[in-house]
């Protein structure tokens, strides 16, 4: 069947996740391990012992953007995500563009984790085993456990998100409370104040950057919006459910942390700056029987982000194919597995090319390959965050619904939250190859502006079919084709 003389799409799966599948998959592509493992590290310098301040305040920047994605999925839940919202909000080039971002901003983010896991098997298995194996071969079977699952079935993949989130946060909070515990007079209430920064306020604001990092990939769950069973209400469940449960982790982690190894004494500090990892220091310290946990909850949490971020940016590119503007062939779904398998595909060999090049050229670690997709897929996703906000804002305007504080006020303080990591990412002086970042998301808008032009003389129907579907609990699309419902694109107008 059609609708509005549209042919018929190809639409995702309904009904086959559930609210704890959505938190999962929010959840595991925010890391919040190798989040903790690696931003804390990197905001210690400037933050000092107001690492849990720092985050805590990133934890209310992001409930801010939380409301955003809610607000929006209640109306609009569909795989498209940002794409589909800032085109109601916005118009149809915003839309595009958010797009165009969002895409690259995700994509980008899957060789960077690939490598890292590559890197950290190396790791682990030369410190355990004694054994030489290359990175690439950890990399490379990675990839191929992430396409089995992320062709076969979004159940499976996601259920495997929640097993291995659930193991390795449980390992964390198991040294976390251990710690505290054993932590005597390091257990203190001045690291929530910022005079337990060397910096003071400033220095806090700076771990802040690294705390909003941390979250990113919060929104992944509004990507689920049509596999997901009565998705207006558990969709935004979905997202402040995962918001929560990472912020509370990220807290009650870097606290442990700071209070286990004293962080507010300066001798302490200068140690822990030259550690290359705090928390296995923390375990071989309170607890050395979960050293080797830690470990592998370290492998797990890279490998979660990764499936999680895979599954998150083929749903992107779907949503865009099946408009057509990416190829037609990239919104077509599998005849009996339903999922989006060649995007799936397409996705999978730009991983591979960035990855295994990035990874030969800057290494795979942290500091290589990883950090620096990282900070490029950081700067696009930002700036969609802060555009969606707006689009928020101007959406509700003249509707007769709108709400001052959860529709105009919670967004715009969420804009201004935004504002100053986006700029710490992309300032001037940044080291190499970091000094890079800006030029590539510029190139990458101005590739999109000229696509963007293409479109608009010689195929205009497609900018005007811009995240134009979305799920209807009603509609029966448990097939792979169906109709599908148009998204209003005009000021206060509701989908017809």
């Amino acid at each position: 069947m059609a609708v509005g003389g549209r042919a018929p799409v190809a639409r995702l799966q309904k009904n086959v996740l559930s609210v704890p599948n959505g938190i999962a998959l929010a959840a595991a592509a925010m890391a919040p391990v190798l989040a903790v493992v690696l931003n804390a590290p990197a905001a210690a310098p400037e933050a000092g012992a107001a690492l849990p301040l720092s985050f805590l305040v990133a934890f209310v920047v992001c409930l801010l953007m939380g409301n955003t994605v809610t607000q929006f999925a209640r109306h609009m839940p569909s795989a498209g995500s940002f794409y589909t919202f800032n085109t109601a909000g916005l118009g149809q080039g915003a839309g595009f563009f958010t797009g165009w971002m969002f895409w690259i901003g995700y994509a980008v983010l899957a060789p960077g984790l690939m490598d890292a896991f590559g890197s950290f098997a190396h790791d682990y298995v030369l410190s355990v085993a004694g054994a030489s194996v290359p990175w690439w071969i950890f990399s490379l079977a990675a990839m191929a456990v992430v396409i089995g699952l992320s062709v076969r079935s979004i159940k499976a993949s996601v259920s495997v998100d929640l097993t291995l989130l659930t193991l390795e946060v449980l390992i964390f909070c198991v040294l976390a409370v251990i710690a505290i515990a054993d932590a005597g007079h390091g257990n203190t209430v001045r690291v929530f104040a910022p005079s337990s920064s060397p910096r003071g306020i400033s220095g806090v604001g700076f771990g802040v950057v690294f705390g909003i990092l941390s979250f990113i990939g919060f929104d992944a769950a509004a990507t689920l919006g049509e596999e997901t069973r009565n998705p207006r209400r558990n969709v935004p469940v979905a997202v402040g459910g995962a918001l929560v449960f990472v912020g509370v982790f990220y807290v009650f982690a870097m606290y442990a942390l700071t209070a286990g190894l004293h962080l507010d004494q300066a001798g302490a500090m200068a140690r822990f700056l030259k550690d290359a990892n705090p928390f296995v220091t923390l375990a071989h310290q309170d607890a050395s029987w979960l050293v080797q946990p830690v470990d592998l909850a370290a492998l797990a949490g890279i490998f979660s982000c990764f499936l999680a971020i895979h599954n998150t940016t083929v749903r992107v590119m779907f949503s865009m194919g099946r408009d057509q503007v990416l190829p037609r062939s990239i919104g077509r779904v599998h005849r009996s597995w339903h999922s989006p398998h060649l995007a799936i595909v397409a996705q999978t060999v730009f991983t591979l090319v960035v990855g295994l090049a990035t990874g030969a050229w800057l290494g795979p670690g942290a500091t290589g390959a990883y950090g620096f997709t990282g900070a490029i897929g950081t700067v696009a996703i930002v700036v969609v965050y802060m555009a969606s906000s707006v689009a928020l804002m101007r959406w509700f305007w003249q509707r007769p619904d709108r709400n001052l504080v959860l529709h105009i006020i919670v967004p715009a303080l969420s804009v201004l939250g935004l504002a100053y990591p986006l700029y710490s990412v992309v300032k001037p002086g940044q080291s190499w190859p970091y000094n890079l970042v800006f030029w590539v998301a510029l190139a990458w808008v101005a590739a999109g502006v000229a696509l963007y032009l293409w479109y608009r003389s010689r195929s205009p129907e497609k900018i005007t079919r811009l995240g134009s579907f979305l799920a209807e609990e009603g509609d029966d699309y448990g097939g792979a084709v169906t109709a599908a419902r148009p998204v209003a694109t005009s000021l206060g107008e509701t989908p017809a």
